[in-house]
């Protein structure tokens, strides 16, 4: 009656999963194990279930002893990298120790160290991942903790349920007692997930759509989980390694964001003022965190052009106005997806130094200002904008760059903005002349 498949798949996962009870209740009632876990990925017969949403199976199961509070299994990317990392060039610094905050550390995290560890899911995580909404229910009925915290990341359902876009699931698990400030082990609160998954990045992979399917909107989420106490100044600790479901081409380093922050970023009015109306400090920037290229390789350059005075790791980098005039988009791919649409992101930087006060003339950890962000995508209205505001463009960044320079193709395949160009020059700014892309 427990005979298995090659991956340890018994016939009670299978019934379940087929989602059906008669079948399932005469394999229990003939000695089927209702806890057994199968060897590939250490799921139950419950987390089958529910994961496919078979809600009478679940609540057969439940009565018939299936225990909800047991996880899959915990596959740590670190130890299972760590042979082929043992391969690589030895870092600048000793390795990190286990489940340290990047903003800690002296050398950048590598991927599989940004990810940890994945899996420990329990069957309602596995329901509220998949959108079944029906085991949901039926779990929550029959005693399953809604504020289960997976070992492996400390995710919970209501998170689970968020970065994949399952906005009412959240919402039901809301209104069953799920914490509203439980936060990932990277720091990722139910706030920032809401606004990471509606305004995901352009990326190589399509990003979760089930949001654009549900009855609540993610403003209504965002209310829902204010109401509900959530905390609007909580920061993620790390790079969010979900953050574009793989090969995001801005490169940005969310570590040290705000819900605030990830809205001003995606140029989202509306939810600044919800947020800032409901506690948000509209000032704090992303954390400086370790450079990806070794600071010791002779190769990489040299000095520090802006004036500016050393900022040591873990201190204030970009700000809201940074990221709402495009932070990211003029060192790497992002440039060439990217086309300015008149007052697109022009209304959240309006906001930022109307309504917020923030400096125009603040530098981000790396010496640009806003003018150098609006500069290397070809954004002449901000630019004006922000000049009318009092910003300088004549500030040089830690590089040695102008924000002539970095309209100016500064890395490859992205190519110069020649009206930016000639804006800037006549507004007194230097053009160094090092197009990379020309």
């Amino acid at each position: 009656m427990n005979a298995t498949t090659a991956t340890g798949a018994t016939a009670l996962m299978l019934a379940a999963r087929a989602g059906d009870p008669e079948g399932v209740s005469r394999l229990i009632a003939s000695g089927a194990n209702v806890n057994v876990k199968e060897a590939a990925y250490g799921q139950t017969p419950l987390m089958v279930a529910a994961g496919h949403d078979r809600a009478e199976v679940v609540t057969l199961l439940l009565a018939r002893g299936a225990d909800a509070s047991i996880t899959s299994a915990v596959a740590d990317l670190r130890a299972l990298t760590a042979p082929s990392d043992a391969d690589r060039r030895p870092q600048p610094a000793a390795a990190a120790p286990e489940r340290a905050d990047i903003a800690g550390s002296t050398r950048p995290f590598r991927y599989t160290e940004l990810i940890g560890a994945q899996g420990g899911l329990t069957a309602l995580h596995f329901a509220a991942r998949q959108g079944s909404a029906r085991a949901v229910r039926a779990l929550l009925a029959g005693g399953a903790h809604v504020n289960a915290v997976s070992p492996a990341d400390r995710a919970t359902p209501l998170v689970v349920a968020i970065i994949n876009g399952h906005f009412d699931i959240a919402a039901a698990l809301l209104e069953r007692g799920a914490d509203p400030n439980a936060v990932t082990e990277a720091g990722v609160s139910p706030l920032y997930a809401t606004l990471n998954v509606q305004w995901a990045p352009i990326a190589a992979y399509p990003q979760p759509r089930a949001h654009l399917q549900q009855s609540r909107t993610y403003l209504d989420l965002l209310t829902l989980l204010l109401d509900k106490g959530a905390d609007p100044n909580a920061r993620v600790n790390r790079k969010v390694w979900y953050s574009s479901y793989n090969f995001d081409q801005s490169s940005v380093d969310e570590a040290g964001a705000t819900p605030f922050w990830r809205a001003a970023y995606a140029s989202d009015v509306e939810a600044m003022t919800l947020l800032v109306a409901r506690g948000a400090d509209s000032s704090i920037p992303t954390m400086k965190t370790p450079p990806r290229r070794n600071p010791e390789d002779p190769t990489q350059p040299s000095g520090d052009s802006s004036g500016l005075p050393p900022l040591p790791i873990g201190g204030p980098h970009v700000t809201p106005l940074h990221a709402a005039a495009g932070v990211g988009y003029g060192f790497g791919f992002a440039g060439n997806s990217h086309h300015v649409a008149p007052g697109g992101m022009l209304a959240a930087v309006k906001y930022l130094v109307e309504e917020a006060g923030q400096d125009v003339n603040a530098r981000d950890a790396d010496g640009n200002t806003a003018a150098h962000h609006a500069a290397s995508r070809g954004d002449n209205a901000m630019l004006l904008y922000l000049v009318s505001k009092g910003a300088t463009v004549t500030s040089v960044n830690r590089a040695g760059q102008t924000t002539v320079d970095l309209a100016n193709g500064p890395v490859q395949r992205v190519q110069p903005f020649p009206e930016t160009i000639a804006l800037l020059e006549k507004l007194g700014a230097r053009n160094n002349h090092k197009c990379v892309s020309c």
